[in-house]
Order: C-alpha cells, then structure tokens, then sequence
C-alpha cells in the first residue's frame, strides 16, 4: 500500500469519531431544565420537586445517592425534594449532571477502571478544596468527577485507539496526550469540551474539563476569571494525587505521569512532604464514601435485582 492509499482511512476515522461523539445521547430534558431553573433568580423547591417527577428513573438514582452514607441524612428521605434543604440546590444539579453523564456514556462493561480514576479525583479535589476554604467544595466534586468525561466518550466511540493511546503510554513513559497524538484520536480534553458545550454545562464545570491538562500555561491562566483558575487547579492537583493514589487500590488507569509543573502547584500552596500525604490518607479514607456514586453504573436492572 502506497503512502498516499494510507492516508485516507486516517482521515476518515477522525471524521467517523467526530461523528459518533456529536451522536451520543443528548443529557435528558430534566438536566437542562433544572440547570436553567437553578440558575434563575426565583427558584424553588416546588419547580424543581415537579422536574425531577418527568423522570423517574433519574430521580430514583438521584434518591439512592441523597441516602447513602455520602450525605449522611438523619433518618433518610423517601423524595428528592426533601433533600434538598440538607444538600442545597447547586448540589442537587450538579448530582443530576453527575447522573446524566454517566448514563449518556455508557459504555459495555461500565468503564469502571476510568470512572474509578474520575471519582478519585472528584474526591481530592472535594478534599483538598475544604483545606483550601474553597467556598464551593461540591462543584470541584463534581468537576473531578467529570473532567475526564471526554476520555470516556472516546472509550465508548473508539475503544481500540483510546487502548492503543494507553498501551503506548505504558509501553513508552510518554504523556497520554502525546500518545493521542501519535495514535491520531482527538485529544480527550477537547471531546470533554465538545461535550460539555453540547450538553450547555456551566463554566465552572466546563473548564476543568477543558483546561485541566492545560491550566499552566501562561495564556490560558491570563484569560480565565480567578474562580475559574482556582476551580481548574484544584482539578488538576486532584488529577495528580490520584494518580499518586492509584497504586494502592490497584487502578492500572491511574499510571502516574511525571508532572512537574503541578508537584510545584502543591508544594506552592504548602502540600508537600506530610501534609500533601495526609490529603492523600484522607481521599483513599473518604474514596469508600464516594464509591457510591459507581453504583450509578449498575443500571436500574442491577438495582432492581439488589431490590428483590
């Protein structure tokens, strides 16, 4: 085969992945509109109550996880809408998200291994924005959770090339994004982006999931506003302490990379030597609480054979 007969299979992979990502499920109707309504100046608990009663089957995944031991409520609650004066309104969307993600990205065999990486980093940035007085903690959870979102919709439309990318980076001691390159797959921060776009995310979720491999760069941090910089930073050390945690519980995602530039992004804010391994004791300790949110995976079959 000539050079030239090489190329256009390349091509036409990239436009066939392209393809399949802008055909993934759009985000159910009910994500959207609690996302309008949250955001408007009058919202009640009344609205969003009649939302979530569009669609039970979000609702009754949203329930298991307001009544797991994540959130602690005294006694439990039989409706979403009376967790919401335990769990705030900005939590309850940004858990509707979580939800909505998962189920449009399901992938054969649940992407465990990639979403086990994602909660852990949902987790350290969740902790590690608490030592900081970050005001928002819930939000840097749920931009952990999702800011690989873009790595698993390529699991999902090109599992061969995301492997192969994977395999090289292993085998090779390179960046991922450097494998993804060489692998010719779309980078997975910008399918993240792509879809966050689509799927109308807020900024402060859509960044991190945009800029977390990209946050250093002086161009990038000069033109984002400091709340988004600090929401994005924290996801990224997040990302790195994950990586740092994978070991222990034998994740074969969470390879680490060798990063420099966050180790000194820590060390600058005072995490290093015993302190930056206590946030680490502390996110495997509070990881068993968020694994909750893999049940999500399981489906309503799953759950409704645990019923019976």
């Amino acid at each position: 085969m000539t050079a030239s007969n090489s190329i256009p299979p390349r091509i036409s992979d990239e436009v066939a992945i392209t393809k399949a990502i802008d055909a993934l499920p759009t985000l159910p109707v009910v994500a959207l509109k609690i996302g309008e309504v949250i955001h408007s100046k009058n919202v009640s608990v009344k609205q969003i109550a009649e939302l979530l009663e569009t669609d039970p089957s979000t609702s009754a995944k949203l329930l298991r996880l307001v009544n797991s031991p994540y959130f602690g409520i005294p006694g439990g609650v039989s409706d979403v809408s009376r967790a919401i004066p335990f769990v705030g309104f900005n939590t309850l969307y940004q858990l509707v998200l979580g939800v909505s993600v998962i189920e449009a990205l399901d992938v054969p065999g649940g992407a465990r291994s990639l979403w086990l990486h994602s909660l852990t980093v949902a987790t350290a940035a969740r902790e590690l924005a608490t030592e900081l007085k970050c005001p928002d903690s819930g939000a840097c959870f749920t931009a952990g959770l999702l800011h690989d979102m873009g790595k698993i919709a390529l699991a999902k439309v090109a599992p061969e090339k995301l492997a192969a990318a994977s395999a090289m980076m292993q085998r090779e001691g390179i960046t991922l994004q450097e494998a993804e390159r060489r692998v010719e797959l779309a980078p997975h921060d910008r399918v993240g982006a792509r879809l966050a776009k689509q799927w109308r995310f807020p900024a402060n979720l859509a960044t991190p999931i945009e800029q977390h491999h990209g946050i250093h760069k002086p161009a990038v941090r000069e033109r984002l506003a400091p709340n988004l910089r600090t929401i994005t930073e924290i996801v990224t050390a997040a990302d790195y302490l994950a990586h740092a945690c994978a070991e222990t519980f034998g994740d074969t995602h969470g390879m680490a990379e060798s990063d420099p530039e966050t180790a000194e992004l820590l060390e600058r804010n005072g995490f290093s030597g015993d302190r930056l391994q206590a946030l680490r004791s502390r996110t495997l300790l509070q990881l068993e609480r968020s694994k909750v949110f893999l049940s999500v995976l399981d489906g309503p079959a799953h759950a409704t054979a645990k019923a019976g």
